[in-house]
């Protein structure tokens, strides 16, 4: 038997399984480490993609609005605002700093404070974004596709916007980053509920995670282009939150070389499917809200009618960190995808986003049974989720053998919620 050990989170967890059995290990990759992170930021905004220099690029004395990512992404602003501030003062002293929540709530004071920095937040006004205060946005086009565009007033009123994020792989969108700081971060909560409703009933979420030739991203691609998004600093990170890359500049050309350095490191190869996967949501384990990102990631490494393990700390429930959510999740989740479907027909869905994730969900149920090791999780949300309860690894281990057989094959993805794994050839 061999000792294995992870992070669910907030705490570190261990259980002892077979070697033998374990046919893959989907670690995320490194890069040799050749410099500071310091100097591996400068160097970065020295070589911005499609665009100037930081500070050549900032208008003398106009208005920079800078988002943030929420406490829902492990961005790590605060090591980086300090180089971009830097740059930006040799043009203006007129900086703000806003948060990006989308549907999220706003973020607590201890979030602010580890996100951004509490010398930055004593040094710059700080717009702490509540997408429920309506008067905030201000209508500024209708696409194609018939996604009517609210944008906060902060940004439209800014001369120049940059937008800091990181790069994952993402269920709606395909990957995470770029112009999606605008859309859903800083958009009113029509536009959200518009395109992520088409990227949920348009496409199926399996065919969307990891590519960029999707409905959803080509339409937040578009809002970005047609609003003031000057310029991206986006991350793409290891498990530690250490810097592998940063990619700056035009939205799009910064956001793209982003994704081929994230394809290389998020994205571990393994021989084929297990028939049981033990998946640990971190670092998307907030609530479910989250956590569906993950449990979803995880049917990649499992065969059709397997089990996956997932562990996930649940610290806010089914969807504390996007609370206003809640009431569609308890409504949508129990109905099936053409009752769902039936009710966007007749004009009765109120909450879109909160619709997509139960359809979400819907399509992806069947591919695999779900063990679920949580402490956060009620009896009614294993319920409302359709996940069977376990007390700890072994035991769902044990059940899930008792299912496919005691030489039933076990893989692990010790970092779920950023992980997407690739079957060789495939």
């Amino acid at each position: 038997m061999k000792e294995y050990r992870m992070n669910t989170g907030t705490h570190e967890i261990s259980f002892q399984l077979d070697e033998r059995q374990v046919i893959y290990y989907a670690a995320l990759a490194d890069l040799p480490k050749k410099q500071e992170e310091a100097s591996l930021i400068e160097e970065a905004l020295d070589h911005p993609y499609g665009a100037e220099r930081l500070e050549d690029a900032v208008p003398k004395d106009g208005k920079v609005v800078i988002i943030v990512d929420d406490a829902s992404r492990p961005t790590p602003c605060a090591r980086i605002l300090p180089h971009l501030l830097a740059r930006i003062e040799q043009k203006t002293k007129d900086i703000c700093i806003m948060t990006a929540p989308g549907t999220h709530r706003p973020m607590s004071e201890k979030e602010l404070d580890e996100k951004i920095g509490r010398e930055i937040l004593d040094r710059y006004p700080l717009l702490n974004v509540d997408y429920t205060k309506e008067e905030d946005y201000e209508y500024v086009l209708t696409t194609e596709l018939g996604t009517p565009v609210d944008l906060h007033k902060e940004v439209l009123r800014a001369d120049f916007v940059l937008a800091v994020g990181n790069i994952v792989p993402h269920v709606v969108v395909g990957w995470s980053g770029g112009a999606k700081t605008i859309q859903p971060g800083v958009s009113a909560r029509r536009t959200t509920d518009y395109t992520h409703w088409i990227g949920a009933v348009r496409a199926n979420t399996m065919d969307i995670v990891g590519t960029l030739d999707n409905i959803c991203r080509k339409e937040i691609d578009y809002i970005g282009s047609q609003v003031n998004l000057s310029y991206i600093v986006n991350t793409v990170l290891n498990e530690k939150k250490e810097i592998q890359g940063l990619f700056c500049g035009h939205f799009i050309e910064a956001h793209r070389a982003g994704v081929e350095l994230a394809k290389q490191l998020l994205c571990p190869v393994i021989d084929h499917q297990a028939d049981i996967v033990i998946a640990n949501a971190a670092p998307c384990c907030f609530d479910f809200w989250q956590a569906f990102k993950p449990y979803a990631f995880a049917q990649f490494g499992v065969k059709e009618g397997g089990t996956i393990i997932f562990l996930f700390e649940a610290s806010e429930g089914l969807c504390g960190n996007a609370p206003f959510h809640l009431p569609a999740l308890k409504k949508y989740m129990p109905m099936t995808l053409d009752e769902i479907l039936k009710e966007a027909e007749e004009g009765k869905i109120e909450d879109e986003v909160g619709a997509t994730n139960a359809i979400n969900h819907h399509k992806v149920i069947g591919h695999a049974e779900i063990i679920c090791v949580s402490d956060g999780l009620a009896d009614e949300d294993y319920e409302l989720l359709q996940f069977k309860k376990a007390s700890s690894v072994e035991e769902a281990v044990e059940m899930a053998k008792a299912r496919l057989g005691k030489d039933a094959e076990i893989g692990i993805i010790p970092f779920c919620g950023e992980t997407l794994v690739k079957v060789k050839g495939e």
